[in-house]
């Protein structure tokens, strides 16, 4: 009875966090800059089988390297349900299942079926997480769901099949995306937290250490061998242009705060604090887990988007422990008669930190960086109306928007890896949009050979209005609103 109680609490969970995100996914027919990067990939796999290894419309042509697993299950609900449902609804039921996870991974460390069911919904409500996984079909919705199951797995490694489990899931991971590192990651600095405080390791989880660290690094290198061999330990960087680097890896306390929730950051530290110190190995676990977070966040080795995102969700299962002494300590004090009443101040305050921050952020990621029906209807203009071969100018943010709505060649995008002189093209985008030389603006146009000029709002909110373009004997108006668009004629 308990357990049927407890499956429905979950899947009504699990609803109420689908239907928030669904929300505002539906609020627009679009996608964000990544997601139409997702969106070209995955119909390039719906229409010949096959996935884009050379993509002749990034950068004017170069090399795409990356795992084509997470396009494929895309392009199979694709197929099934049609690719704009699948790229919304798929990505969304991936994100939200995470609540299972959390629960199981919070039950398991405390043991506490009603707090297990509260962080459970507090994990569907995780700003960072919240807004980052939102309206992009990111991969991350699959990946950070696996490796919170691995954790699930390895806690209790030694039941029946847990390990073969583990094993498989281990290797799809791997499969599926580099982060897989930061779960091999965790377990390297779990392993070295229970030898400093000399907790003992059962032979398998050793094992199963040692098989994981080294199946993800090998699968790693196999997939990426071209790119070890370019960039060498530069690969870490992905090739981000120089000038945009610090923004990509750069993270404040504020940061932090915000994003992760002030009172689940707090509870999480409490929680992971008092294990390392009690310990208590399933909470090493995850110790080891956020400590290899924060110090690559430290050290600027990854995305603080990324790393935030695993992060934000290793401190709410780790709060488990801190809600519950909290719980015990009030029944043990002469305030145990209003013990409810506090709690639900707790519960109050923790959902206030997390899910108004999630709403707030989320509308305003849909205003900022959703493409408007007229940005839609110009680049769609510009795919029916000009030469297949044509090259078009846009700003870094919109580049796949270009690509899989236009059809056209971009001067740049956001996908890094092996991207041609990715700082010197930042910089000359940008001198193009801010200079006041016609002169320097022509040069840097034929050196690209751009046909068509697509100037957004938020551009001439940053470098203010493009006085060169007015010149009618090089350059022809075709829209003239927010977008602009104009075409090269010299």
């Amino acid at each position: 009875m308990e357990f049927n109680k407890t499956r429905k609490f979950l899947i009504a969970i699990f609803f109420v966090i689908l239907l928030s995100r669904l929300y505002f996914i539906y609020q627009t027919p679009y996608l964000e800059n990544d997601g139409y990067f997702v969106q070209r990939y995955v119909q390039n796999i719906m229409d010949i089988s096959k996935p884009i290894f050379y993509d002749t419309l990034s950068y004017n042509g170069r090399e795409s390297l990356y795992s084509p697993i997470y396009y494929y299950i895309l392009s199979f609900f694709g197929m099934l349900l049609g690719i704009e449902t699948a790229l919304k609804l798929i990505p969304s039921i991936f994100i939200s299942s995470l609540v299972f996870i959390v629960y199981g991974l919070s039950k398991k460390i405390n043991n506490n079926n009603n707090l297990s069911l509260f962080i459970a919904l507090m994990s569907g409500f995780v700003p960072i997480l919240f807004v980052e996984t939102l309206i992009n079909a990111s991969i991350y919705t699959l990946v950070i769901p696996l490796t919170f199951y691995l954790l699930y797995l390895f806690i209790d490694i030694d039941k029946d099949k847990h390990s073969s489990k583990f094993v498989f899931f281990s290797l799809l991971l791997a499969a599926i995306h580099p982060s897989s590192m930061l779960f091999s990651l965790g377990l390297i600095t779990y392993y070295l937290l229970s030898l400093s405080e000399s907790s003992k390791i059962s032979n398998l989880k050793n094992e199963l250490i040692i098989f994981n660290v080294f199946s993800t690094f090998f699968i790693q290198f196999i997939i990426y061998k071209k790119a070890f061999l370019e960039y060498g330990l530069g690969v870490i960087w992905n090739n981000v242009p120089l000038q945009i680097l610090s923004s990509y890896f750069d993270l404040s306390l504020l940061t932090l705060i915000y994003q992760v929730g002030a009172l689940s950051l707090m509870f999480g530290l409490w929680g992971l604090i008092t294990g390392i110190i009690k310990k208590r190995d399933k909470l090493l676990l995850f110790g080891g887990f956020i400590l290899s977070i924060l110090l690559l966040l430290w050290l600027r080795l990854i995305d603080s988007r990324i790393g935030l995102s695993f992060l934000s969700i290793a401190l709410v299962v780790a709060s488990t422990v801190a809600l519950n002494d909290f719980s015990n300590y009030i029944q043990k004090t002469k305030i145990s008669s209003y013990g409810i009443a506090f709690l639900i101040i707790i519960f109050l305050l923790l959902t206030t930190s997390l899910v108004v921050p999630s709403y707030y952020l989320a509308s305003q990621r849909i205003d900022k960086d959703v493409p408007s029906a007229y940005d839609i209807l110009v680049l769609d203009w510009v795919n029916k109306n000009s030469l297949p071969d044509v090259t078009i100018l846009a700003p870094l943010g919109k580049g796949h928007i270009v690509t899989a709505v236009a059809g056209k060649r971009n001067v740049m995008d956001n996908n890094f890896l092996f991207a041609p002189d990715s700082s010197q093209r930042y910089e000359d985008i940008n001198n193009i949009y801010s200079t006041k030389s016609e002169t320097e603006a022509l040069k840097l146009i034929q050196k690209y050979n751009i046909d068509y000029i697509f100037i957004p709002i938020e551009t001439e909110l940053e470098y203010g209005k493009v006085g060169w373009i007015d010149d009618t004997n090089c350059f022809e108006g075709i829209f003239f609103g927010t977008p602009k668009v104009y075409k090269v004629l010299c």
